[in-house]
């Protein structure tokens, strides 16, 4: 694919790599790995616009600040290559998921999947197309951290094409014009791969910004191939517009490059002073100049490893352990994967046809070698040594058996280093052509299962979130009544509690893929506080806090199967002067992890959030009988869960006496920071001074029915009655989310308990019996509730009035996904 950078003509095409010539460094070993990018499919979940759509990746190490880019220079897909076996009937229509077929584009290093028109919500395109980059660097490294020149990162790109132009997506559907199409980068995603050297095969969901919600189903595999002598070695670096402005050759730049382009592809060898990249310019190729001071450049093998003096034959038994070992365990660990991907993702039928044995063949080992006799244990947990960043186990695969001696038979007593070189360069191939093989054999099965394979993997990647989440989640266990703790400042319990673990900052190891936008630091993620009521107290630690498993029905992971019949509908439900837009990034979390349940943003009550609570909940329960009605008809609701924040918890209660009829469909009700017994206006906060200003200002109904002001008798006020009526009791899971920094929802109303902020209460005995009423007939066994404290950042208005955290509960993903994760039987 080396072609020619000008056309026949001469003329510039997109800017190409320039080669700089100049003197020829020290040239170490360079390990060669190889990266495959498997994207089973891709899902609109909440894409704002109708357009052509598709995914640009680039593979690159970081070294010095700057970008050795991988180099793609194969693609292919498997799905095709089903169709293109079947016999052509005459003319077909186009595939509006595949306009554009998968290309690579070698003047930028990347690959691009297909294009695929996206004109509907939760639309599903099959994607199967596999893109391999392949990368060298100096040396191999076995570290333990999984850091360094075995560290790897990829980029990726949502690319999408505005069809405004071609009269919509509809329209363009009908008569595709893709030559006329123009793609621009509108998110982009980028992704830490560690341990590459040590085989990876992940799933790994590409997750764009919330502006264009959507999920690409990738699966990571990674394997080293070989290791190589480069006298002239090349390396592809990603240089930013501004450098190649500087220096002499700003104006071929300009020439050669792409009008607006963010950046360019130089080729560099190690040692030259950047004349392509301007003197001006502090270090772009600083690591490769301090390279060429190093030594007089090696021309041979032979030069390279025997050069320094010693025993040729100790260097020579060290170099064949290192790199026969590290070869050795490559292969085990993908043959290891071919026999799971075979038995456990394959039919026999399919089996057949591709010709695949259900065993691979046993590696063909050079003479002086066997396998160690800890090889299989090692191959058995591959996958956690490369989560932990090891490679010890590479020089474990195999074991010298008289490698002295054979060498020492075939080269003589005291063979030279060329003689040398050259015995190990063959043997050293024959191990690396057998792994490039099952390689090959490897992505090939992988390929015709790709759904079944992005099915398996995507449970071990779940119960690793499970983990590294579940590390901000503290869990107690109580035997206290739900609504009368014996602990009445939890609260500041808490709270002192998560400034201990925050600085701590102990977390689990990263995901082998790593999303470098899913999760923060672990110093700024919320901790977040369980308590759950139990007739026994399980094992402690201390402050009565534990990790507790937290699956009740057999299956902690989101892909678990379900247990019932039928689709799983969700009512979001927005608070005070909200819309249904508010709840959009928790229905989004949702979906991305059930994608067969559908959901109900309200909008009943976008217009009236000031008026009467029983008028917001007929209306809602309007609203969720005609959802029902139109797409869960006859038995196909399986269940009914409800989701609301701040006052949409009061819609919803005040909504389930109408909708008893689904009270055996109900499943889950979760409240973010309701005030479910009211607000406590003694109290003299900043907010609540607000509050009755605001009330009186705006003759808000459902302002003076939550501090029970609709009333003289605080028995005949709404919010009395409404604990008298039936509503937790319909639910299988009672979730309640409070948080101290939220003071527009008072801590102890949105746990509904008398705790120690009873006593502000301007009606405190009417208080204490509506906190009893709403508990009762509830099982304590159902309810759970959650204590978030937030990390807030600098201090605003916001923060000081006690705001910020309220609308956290509708911002902050992490906590969304900490609950969705760490609680996924609570929305299965």
């Amino acid at each position: 694919r080396r072609r020619s950078a000008r056309g026949a003509r001469g003329a510039p095409r997109h800017a190409a790599p320039r080669r700089c010539r100049a003197r020829r460094p020290a040239a170490p070993m360079r390990t060669v790995v190889e990266v495959a990018l498997q994207f089973e499919s891709f899902r609109n979940i909440d894409l704002f616009h109708q357009g052509l759509y598709h995914l640009k990746t680039r593979v690159y190490r970081e070294d010095a600040g700057h970008r050795f880019l991988a180099t793609p220079y194969r693609f292919c897909s498997a799905r095709q290559q089903a169709i293109d076996g079947k016999p052509n009937k005459g003319k077909q229509k186009a595939d509006h998921h595949h306009l554009i077929p998968a290309h690579i584009i070698e003047e930028q290093c990347t690959f691009s999947t297909r294009s695929f028109l996206i004109r509907y919500c939760e639309e599903e395109v099959e994607l199967d197309d596999v893109g391999q980059f392949r990368v060298e660097y100096d040396g191999f490294e076995e570290d333990s951290e999984g850091e360094g020149k075995g560290q790897l990162m990829l980029e990726v790109d949502l690319m999408f094409a505005d069809l405004t132009q071609h009269g919509g997506a509809d329209r363009f559907g009908e008569q595709p014009d893709v030559d006329s199409t123009e793609f621009k980068s509108v998110s982009s995603q980028l992704f830490r791969l560690r341990g590459v050297e040590s085989g990876l095969h992940e799933f790994c969901p590409v997750v764009f910004d919330e502006f264009h919600f959507c999920l690409a189903s990738l699966i990571v595999h990674s394997t080293i191939l070989d290791f190589r002598l480069r006298i002239h070695p090349l390396d592809r670096v990603l240089v930013p517009p501004k450098a190649l402005a500087q220096g002499k050759a700003a104006d071929e730049a300009a020439e050669g490059a792409r009008p607006n382009s963010p950046a360019a592809v130089v080729v560099l060898c190690p040692g030259e002073r950047g004349t392509a990249l301007g003197d001006g310019d502090e270090g772009v190729s600083a690591a490769y100049r301090r390279s060429a001071a190093l030594a007089v450049p090696s021309l041979s093998v032979a030069e390279r490893l025997f050069g320094g003096g010693g025993d040729p034959l100790d260097v020579a038994e060290g170099v064949y352990l290192q790199q026969i070992g590290a070869l050795a365990a490559s292969y085990a660990r993908q043959a290891e994967w071919y026999r799971t991907v075979v038995e456990r993702c394959l039919t026999d039928g399919l089996r057949e046809a591709l010709g695949a044995p259900a065993t691979p063949a046993e590696l063909v080992l050079p003479e002086g070698f066997a396998p160690s006799a800890s090889s299989s244990s090692s191959v058995a947990g591959a996958s956690a040594a490369a989560r932990g960043g090891t490679r010890s186990a590479a020089a474990r695969a195999v074991s010298t058996v008289g490698l002295r001696q054979v060498l020492e038979r075939r080269l003589g007593a005291r063979p030279s280093p060329e003689d040398l070189a050259t015995q190990l360069s063959v043997d050293v191939g024959q191990v690396s052509c057998q792994l490039l093989e099952m390689w090959y054999q490897v992505l090939h099965v992988s390929g015709y299962a790709c759904r079944e394979v992005a099915a398996l993997l995507r449970v071990q990647w779940e119960e690793r979130l499970f983990e590294i989440w579940g590390a901000s989640v503290l869990r107690e266990t109580l035997e206290s009544p739900m609504g009368e703790p014996e602990d009445l400042t939890v609260g500041d319990r808490h709270d002192s509690i998560a400034d201990k673990v925050t600085r701590a900052a102990v977390g689990k190891p990263p995901l082998c893929v790593e999303d470098l936008a899913l999760m923060p630091p672990m110093e700024q993620r919320p901790v977040l506080f369980e308590q759950r009521y139990v007739s026994k107290l399980s094992s402690r630690r201390s402050h009565g806090y534990s990790h507790l498993p937290v699956s009740l029905d057999g299956g902690h992971v989101p892909s678990a199967p379900k247990g019932y019949r039928g689709v799983h509908l969700f009512v979001l439900v927005h608070g005070f002067q909200g819309n249904s837009y508010d709840m959009r990034l928790m229905k989004n979390n949702l979906a991305l992890l059930f994608p067969e349940a559908i959901f109900l943003c309200s909008s009943a009550n976008e217009d009236n959030t000031e008026g009467d609570f029983s008028e917001m909940g007929i209306r809602l329960a309007q609203e969720v009988v005609n959802y029902i009605c139109d797409w869960c008809p006859g038995q196909a609701l399986g269940r009914l869960s409800f989701i609301a924040h701040s006052i949409g918890g009061l819609i919803v209660r005040s909504a389930l006496p109408l909708l008893q009829e689904y009270s055996s469909k109900m499943y889950t009700l979760l409240t973010f920071s309701t005030p479910h017994v009211g607000y406590f206006l003694r109290n003299t906060s900043l907010f609540n001074m607000g509050l009755r200003v605001l009330q009186s200002w705006r003759q808000s109904v459902c302002l003076s029915q939550l501090s029970m002001a609709d009333s003289e008798d605080p028995r005949e006020a709404f919010l009395y009655k409404l604990s008298q009526t039936p509503g937790f009791e319909y639910f299988e899971n009672v979730v309640l989310v409070s948080s101290t920094s939220d003071s527009y929802s008072p801590f102890d109303s949105a746990r509904v308990e008398i705790g120690g902020m009873s006593e502000k209460h301007a009606h405190k005995d009417a208080y204490v019996e509506m906190v009893r009423n709403i508990w009762h007939n509830v099982d304590p066994q159902k309810v759970v509730k959650f204590d978030v404290n937030f990390f807030l950042g600098e201090q605003s208005l916001d923060t000081f009035i006690g705001r910020a955290a309220h609308i956290q509960f509708l911002e902050c993903q992490p906590i969304m996904k900490m609950i969705i994760h760490c609680c996924s039987h609570l929305f299965r």
